[in-house]
């Protein structure tokens, strides 16, 4: 197993005492470092033989990518991670070949008017057996400022072969179109197999890897077509006008149809579509919950369940032998959230990712022939034997009458009354929090405060009419559903509402800032990290970047606004600096590739024309999610000064 394992498990039936460790209370709360460094472990995932295990190893002074043999109870390889770049997933092409996924921020040449920076996305490959790693299709020279590309196949009918989709010159005058190619993990050298049209989306391959499916979004006429290739023929099964774009996953076990993600009078239904052209069919609904995600089979990409979305996400299994293994896992691990995140060919070894709320995750080897479970890794160890805070699902009234789902961590071993509240609306705005542990959320309640994350209109993950209701509401009904919560809470006694702050990142950090400008009674202090400050400049940054008729700047006046809308500007806090009463702290990622750090540099400019007490710390080196360690213990050290200043 890995360098240090902390603790050895048994017999899986065993594993249910494991739910139920003791914590010791600490006197002394634990330092940043032990939340804001990044998990000691990530990506793990067994190969498909089972014998062997690949994960991200961040436990040393660089990071490495450590491959390792269960038989031989050894490390094989090492592979150290480039400075500069992000590991984001690995996976198996063979028991001979790792595959990863990373990325990195670069400047764009030759483009004066987009931003500094933005992040290229690239899928590498490197033999078990040693030798240097090959960039697959990416590595050419025409390819080398492209974002990325999508693996659709890791196993093919041929070995050593992957299919990839990117962009490409498509036929005179058609511009750039989704193009697949067979690729070579030997090499990294691509041949094209396929080509789309414009407007094509996305593409799904079978078993044997062979592209079969592809789906055609107009966004002219909100149409989404699906056409599968029948005897050599591209034909149209499926089209659906006025409903967004459907999300593809797989095909059926029986292959002879592809399952998508559909919305049907505003929820999310699995629905397989017949190659045929008989007619989608329901897999799986919910008359509450959307459906989410699909869970494919990494061999064959057949769907094993949906994810179905709320507070508390829930997979529900179409594959029995799947739904067996969980609820075994489950029951093993009982107290925890047990999820199993890689599976060997055969099925009988599994790799579970063990957390909880108030319990960081641990990475287990799970053998099913065996009954035994062993420990691969724990994210945070220094957080291993810490009480963290207890978190809460609740859902309180908006003004409206509206019920609003949201999250609330309790400090441990304090008292839930009259606290100071910290109230931390997500990045976003389309995105949500979990019932999950949360780095941010518990260095706070650790720190002895009440921390309120709603999930106000916009969020996704709690039904599509739900994310709609947050269209145009930046500094709107979003807002108001913020501020709903944070009085909900006083209202209950739990909070002082002489001592609430409002601190968030991205799409939170412009909620921060607009609750200290348009709501600054209710705060006494905010911190907006990568924040927004002016909407219209928004607007022009991502005009700027792409176009007015890229999707990016559709998307944006559709959730956003019009740059023609007056409004647009009294809803920015830039603008509304004047108003501001409390203590203000900005920080923005230089590298930043989502939001512009000028965003924050015009705040901190219109905050000192209006007098207004600020602090501004610049994050060098980092990008918008705040991926490094440094860069976390860095918002950590300087928030919680701020914080017990102010509160």
């Amino acid at each position: 197993m890995p360098r240090s394992p902390t603790r050895a498990a048994g017999r899986l039936l065993a594993l249910v005492a494991l739910g139920c460790v003791a914590h010791s209370a600490a006197a002394v709360p634990p330092p940043a470092e032990a939340f804001g460094e990044v998990p000691k472990i990530a990506a793990v995932e067994i190969s498909p033989s089972g014998k062997l295990v690949a994960w991200g190893d961040y436990s040393g002074p660089t990071p490495q990518v450590d491959i390792y043999d269960l038989e031989q109870q050894k490390t094989l390889r090492v592979l150290a991670i480039d400075p500069g770049l992000t590991l984001r997933r690995i996976l198996w092409a063979d028991d001979e070949t790792l595959l990863f996924n990373v990325s990195l921020m670069t400047s764009q040449p030759a483009a004066p008017m987009s931003r500094a920076s933005y992040e290229i996305y690239r899928t590498l490959a490197a033999d078990v057996s040693g030798g240097p790693a090959r960039i697959l299709l990416m590595g050419d020279s025409d390819r080398g400022f492209r974002s990325g590309s999508n693996l659709m196949a890791v196993r093919t009918a041929k070995p050593k072969t992957v299919v990839m989709w990117t962009y490409a010159e498509g036929p005179k005058d058609s511009g750039w179109v989704a193009t697949v190619f067979e690729v070579d993990t030997r090499t990294g050298n691509g041949k094209q197999i396929a080509q789309g049209t414009p407007l094509t989306a996305d593409w799904i391959a079978d078993r044997a890897g062979r592209p079969v499916v592809r789906g055609e979004w107009d966004p002219r006429h909100q149409s989404y077509t699906v056409l599968a290739e029948v005897s050599g023929t591209w034909r149209v099964i499926h089209r659906q006008t006025g409903q967004g774009e459907l999300a593809l996953n797989g095909i059926d076990a029986d292959g002879a149809s592809v399952t998508a993600v559909s919305l049907d009078q505003g929820r999310g239904k699995l629905i397989s579509i017949p190659f045929d052209g008989s007619g989608a069919k329901v897999l799986l609904e919910d008359p509450t919950r959307d459906v989410q995600a699909v869970t494919l089979d990494a061999y064959t990409r057949a769907p094993l369940g949906a994810v179905l979305g709320g507070p508390i996400e829930e997979t529900r299994w179409l594959d029995a032998r799947a739904d067996a293994q969980q609820k075994a896992v489950t029951q093993a691990f009982a107290g925890h959230s047990a999820l199993i995140v890689s599976r060997s060919e055969n099925g009988k070894r599994v790799i579970v990712d063990v957390a909880k709320p108030a319990a960081p995750g641990t990475y287990y080897l799970v053998d099913f022939a065996t009954g035994k479970a062993d420990i691969i890794g724990e994210e945070y160890p220094a957080l291993a034997d810490i009480r963290l805070g207890e978190v809460r699902t609740l859902s309180y009234k908006a003004r409206d009458g509206y019920d609003i789902p949201a999250y609330l961590t309790l400090p441990p071993s304090t008292a839930a009354k009259k606290l100071p509240l910290v109230v931390v609306p997500h990045n976003g705005p389309e995105a949500r929090d979990h019932a999950t542990f949360d780095w941010l959320a518990q260095f706070l309640a650790s720190r002895g405060y009440l921390v309120l994350q709603p999930q106000f209109r916009g969020s996704t993950g709690f039904g599509e009419a739900h994310r709609l209701a947050g269209q145009r509401g930046w500094g709107r009904v979003m807002q108001d559903d913020i501020t709903d919560g944070v009085q909900a809470i006083i209202a209950q006694g739990l909070a002082d509402p002489a001592r609430v702050c409002i601190v968030g990142s991205g799409y939170g950090g412009y909620a921060a800032l607009a609750g200290a400008a348009f709501t600054p009674e209710l705060y006494r202090c905010a911190v907006s990290i990568n924040g927004v400050s002016d909407l219209p400049g928004l607007l022009k940054d991502v005009a700027d970047e792409s176009s007015p008729d890229s999707d990016a700047y559709q998307y944006m006046l559709v959730n956003v606004g019009s740059p023609s809308d007056r409004k647009l500007a009294e809803r920015s806090p830039v603008r509304a600096a004047s108003s501001v009463r409390t203590q203000v702290m900005l920080m923005h990622g230089k590298s930043d590739s989502v939001v512009p750090v000028s965003q924050t540099e015009r705040m901190a400019k219109a905050l000192e024309k209006a007098g207004k007490r600020y602090g501004f710390v610049t994050l060098p080196g980092d990008d918008h999610w705040l991926l490094r360690s440094d860069t976390r213990v860095r918002v950590l050290t300087e928030l919680g000064m701020f914080l017990e200043n102010e509160l």
